[in-house]
């Protein structure tokens, strides 16, 4: 026999029933799954008790009770009670009596978290394979004829005296050409690591010299570098010179982000193996390095920041955290961005751990 007792249980969709005032009376299992607290904590409650952090979800539920009309298909993102982000397939409908008078509504929710993610995999492995196309193109046909500026250059301003107004243009040429050499040398380090011979590393050594680095730079506020590092953390197999380039713009970025007199704080930690985190995602045996920073944050609901060419900076040219994420996927890892529940950024990197075994 089929009836609502045995249907409403077997939905895999999140069913929240309000009543006319607004209160929740029912509540399904996926539904208790989706917000983190059973039926029995949240019944009598409003949706702004139920959901205090989705303002939106909340405006959507009291808008469609007010005008009596439905909903279908909306995308939303969902902060639930166990700090989890969620993304939403949501369906609001109205429920009605004999006579037409409004009786309550119903919140159906579809979990599309792991198809949202897989999304904008795709979308940023599209983007990174476009970048590591252009990256040789790009740096092969550059490289070679800036080589020629770069003598040329050099050998006008050896036969210019010091005095000479044109010695400073000469200057400024050969600083511009180092720029543009750098950021080439910064597109082909993100190249597929069978062409990079990876190394066992101690990632702790690749941080504590990028953190040296950045004590010298003179762009930015005055920050402290908080280290916060795992003595018994193990090796990872990489590239050096690859993951010194991604730390260098990481910090950049938290640096131009934080206030001045800020702290930035570098962790490292190894989380559990099944860890229930969801960036930690199917990777098992992971180390993670964390970059936080009391800055604005990301933008994450508008902006892919780790798209190519995407820059929120004046100056920028939007290759930092693409080609830092090419060069971590390189190594088999995976690059997060999120925002810090108390204010400022936080970015994860992943990394897995070596299991090769020292002799």
């Amino acid at each position: 026999m089929t009836s609502e007792h045995h249907l409403i249980p077997s939905l895999t969709e999140g069913l929240f029933l309000f009543d006319r005032e607004g209160r929740l009376v029912l509540l399904n299992p996926s539904g208790e799954r989706l917000i983190g607290r059973s039926e029995k904590a949240l019944l009598g409650k409003t949706a702004n008790e139920i959901f205090p952090r989705n303002p939106d979800l909340c405006s959507i539920l009291e808008n469609t009770l007010n005008e009596g009309r439905s909903l279908a298909h909306h995308s939303i993102s969902l902060a639930n009670f166990e700090g989890n982000e969620l993304y939403l397939s949501i369906s609001v409908s109205i429920l009605e009596d004999h006579d037409g008078a409004i009786q309550g509504q119903v919140l159906l929710a579809r979990d599309d978290t792991v198809l949202s993610e897989l999304d904008r995999s795709f979308r940023r492995a599209d983007l990174l394979t476009t970048l590591g196309t252009l990256n040789l193109g790009i740096a092969h046909e550059i490289k070679n004829p800036l080589g020629g500026i770069k003598g040329a250059t050099q050998l006008l301003r050896s036969e210019l005296g010091e005095d000479s107004p044109l010695a400073e243009n000469c200057d400024i040429i050969l600083r511009e050409v180092e720029r543009i050499d750098s950021l080439l040398e910064s597109l082909l380090s993100a190249t597929p690591t069978d062409e990079i011979p990876l190394k066992e590393l101690n990632i702790h050594e690749v941080l504590i010299e990028v953190i040296d680095l950045m004590g010298h730079w003179e762009e930015g506020p005055a920050v402290t570098y908080v280290k916060v590092l795992d003595p018994s953390l193990p090796a990872v197999m990489a590239d050096r010179s690859g993951l010194t380039q991604v730390f260098l713009n990481l910090l950049k970025n938290s640096l131009e982000a934080a206030p001045p007199d800020s702290e930035i704080i570098i962790r490292t930690t190894v989380p559990p193996v099944g860890s229930p985190h969801p960036i930690h995602g199917r990777m098992k045996g992971v180390v993670q390095i964390d970059i936080e920073d009391s800055g604005p944050g990301f933008d994450l609901e508008t902006h892919d920041f780790s798209a190519p060419f995407f820059t929120t900076k004046p100056k920028g040219v939007g290759l930092g955290l693409a080609i830092s994420e090419q060069i971590i996927q390189n190594h088999g890892g995976r690059l997060v961005l999120e925002n810090r529940d108390e204010g400022g950024a936080k970015v994860s990197v992943l990394l897995p751990i070596s299991t090769q075994k020292t002799k």
